[in-house]
C-alpha cells in the first residue's frame, strides 16, 4: 500500500521539476529529464524549447518541454514548426514518383526540362575553370548533391543573409532567387565539374522543384499535398508562405540566436529546399509511410533512393548522402532521414522499425549542446524502457 501511494507522488514531484514538461506516461520521465537538461532561455543563443517523438512498435513517447514562444507559451508535442530542409526529402520523392511514372528520367540533363524557363538560365548556371557545364547536369546529380552548382545561401553566405536581415519580410520566389543567384555571379563559384564530387546546395533543390511543376503544370505544394500529406493524412504539414496555413493551434517558435525567426523573418527564400512547416508526429508518419512503400510503386525505387556513396572531407567528416535523404548511425544502428537548419531532425530505422522526431527550437545552439549526444542518449533512455 505504502508503493501504492508513494509512487504517483514521485511521479507528480517529478513532473514539477521537470521545466513545463508534457509528460505523454510514466516511464516518459527520463526521456523528459534529458530533454529539460538541455533548455537554455538565456544567453546569446537560448534553447527555449525542445520537442521529440520516438515510436516502436505500440510504444510511443511524445514530449515537449520549455516555453515555445520563449515567454509564456508552454511547448506542447504537437507544436508546428519550420522543418527547413527536412523539405527535400519530399521534394526527392516527388521527383522519383515522377520518374516512376515515366514523366522525367533521373539520368537526363535537368536542361532537357528546364531549357524553357527563362529565368533559370540553365545553360549558364554551373562554370567551372571558365567552362560552362550546365547543359550536362542530370536530374541525379541535383538529387544527390553531385552536380558541384553553388550554393545561394553558402557560397554567397554574407550577401544574402545580409539582404535578408535588412529587408526582413521581403517575399520570395523561385524568379527572385535565381535572380539573386546570378546577381551575385554565383555560377563562377562553381566546386567541379558534375558528378566530380559532393557537395550540398539548396539551388541543387531549387532546380528539382522547378522540374517538377515543369513536367507536371502544377505548383510544387499542390504536388506536395496530392502526392504526400493527403495519402499519409499529414494534416498539420503545409507549404508555409505558398499555400494556405494548416494551423492545429500549436505553434514552436524558431530563433537564430535572440532573434524570433517566426516572427520577424519571412522565410519563403527556403521554397523547395526547405519551407515546409510541419509536427514531429506528421514527420514520423511521412517516413513510416516512405519505408512501407505507400508512396512508390516499386520496391526498387525506395532502394534507389537510400543508396548513397560516402564522401569524405578534409575536416575527416563524411557524408552519406543519397536522394535527398541522409543514412546515420546512432548507438550502433542505421537510420535514414534528414535535419533541417532551424534545428529539426528525423529520421527511421529499418532495422527496428523506430522512429524518431525531434525539433530544438534555436538554429545554432553552443557548442556544449551536442544534439548528437542528446539524440543517442534519447533512443538508449528509450529503448532501456522496452
Amino acid at each position: 500500500m505504502l508503493q501504492q501511494r508513494v509512487y504517483p507522488l514521485l511521479l507528480q514531484l517529478l513532473a514539477l521539476l521537470l521545466p513545463f514538461a508534457a509528460l505523454s506516461q510514466p516511464a516518459d520521465t527520463v526521456l523528459l529529464g534529458l530533454l529539460s537538461a538541455k533548455l537554455k532561455p538565456t544567453g546569446k543563443r537560448p534553447v527555449h524549447a525542445i520537442q521529440a517523438y520516438i515510436a516502436q512498435n505500440d510504444r510511443v513517447a511524445r514530449l515537449a518541454v520549455g516555453f515555445a514562444d520563449g515567454d509564456t507559451v508552454r511547448a506542447h508535442p504537437d507544436d508546428q514548426f519550420k522543418v527547413a530542409s527536412i523539405t527535400k526529402t519530399m521534394t526527392a520523392v516527388v521527383i522519383l514518383q515522377l520518374a516512376e511514372e515515366g514523366a522525367l528520367e533521373l539520368e537526363a540533363p535537368v536542361a532537357f526540362y528546364l531549357k524553357a524557363v527563362p529565368f533559370v538560365r540553365i545553360q549558364d548556371i554551373h562554370r567551372y575553370n571558365d567552362t560552362l557545364y550546365g547543359d550536362q547536369v542530370t536530374v541525379l546529380q541535383l538529387l544527390n548533391h553531385r552536380s558541384g552548382i553553388a550554393d545561394l545561401f553558402d557560397d554567397a553566405a554574407v550577401r544574402f543573409y545580409l539582404s535578408v536581415y535588412l529587408h526582413k519580410q521581403r517575399s520570395w520566389s523561385p524568379e527572385k532567387l535565381f535572380a539573386r543567384f546570378y546577381k551575385y555571379n554565383l555560377p563562377k563559384k562553381a566546386h567541379f565539374k558534375p558528378g566530380e564530387g559532393y557537395r550540398y546546395s539548396d539551388t541543387n533543390y531549387f532546380l528539382l522543384g522547378l522540374l517538377a511543376e515543369t513536367v507536371t503544370g502544377k505548383q510544387l505544394p499542390e504536388l506536395f499535398r496530392e502526392r504526400i500529406y493527403t495519402p499519409l493524412q499529414l494534416n498539420a504539414t503545409y507549404f508555409e508562405y505558398y499555400e494556405p496555413a494548416q494551423p492545429n493551434g500549436h505553434t514552436t517558435h524558431q530563433f537564430l540566436w535572440r532573434v524570433n525567426a517566426t516572427h520577424k523573418l519571412n522565410t519563403s527564400y527556403d521554397w523547395a529546399g526547405g519551407g515546409v512547416v510541419s509536427t514531429c508526429n506528421d514527420l514520423a508518419r511521412f517516413l513510416e509511410g516512405l519505408f512501407a512503400n505507400q508512396l512508390f510503386r516499386k520496391p526498387e525505387t525506395l532502394a534507389r533512393m537510400l543508396a548513397d556513396t560516402p564522401h569524405s572531407f578534409p575536416n575527416g567528416k563524411t557524408s552519406n548522402y543519397g536522394l535527398g535523404i541522409t543514412r546515420y548511425t546512432y548507438n550502433e544502428t542505421v537510420f535514414y532521414g534528414h535535419s533541417g537548419f532551424w534545428g529539426s531532425q528525423v529520421m527511421y530505422s529499418p532495422e527496428k522499425k523506430l522512429v524518431f522526431c525531434a525539433n530544438i527550437n534555436q538554429a545554432n545552439p553552443v557548442k556544449t549542446f551536442n544534439s548528437r549526444q542528446l539524440i543517442s542518449d534519447l533512443l538508449r533512455a528509450f529503448e532501456a524502457e522496452q
